[in-house]
């Protein structure tokens, strides 16, 4: 079985995937054409990458040291950096897992 990784170069190689692909592409969960977001999206949409939330802030916060504050900054981020940037059809979706 390939990877969501190797999926979404396969069906979309300009979808845009996060960096350093060394920490994100372990929270890169899924690959989908209808995405569930707010963005301006076609319907369906070019292939983009489904990002797990809680796994991406896990990694980042990780990459960072680990520290508790760490974990809170690494939600900042990927708050304003990754799912508040629009950059086109390629820009990929996150999956929030609710407890």
């Amino acid at each position: 079985m390939s990877s969501a990784s190797e999926r979404l170069a396969e069906l979309n190689p300009e979808a845009l995937v996060l960096e350093p692909r060394s920490v994100y592409d372990q929270a890169l969960v899924d690959v989908t054409n209808t995405p569930d977001d707010h963005w301006p999206r076609k319907n369906p949409s070019p292939y983009v990458g489904v990002y797990d939330y809680d796994l991406a802030v896990k990694a980042l916060a990780e990459d960072w040291g680990g520290a508790p504050t760490d974990f809170e900054q690494a939600h900042e981020w990927i708050q304003y950096n990754s799912m508040g940037a629009w950059v086109g059809d390629g820009t990929p979706t996150w999956r929030f897992n609710e407890e």
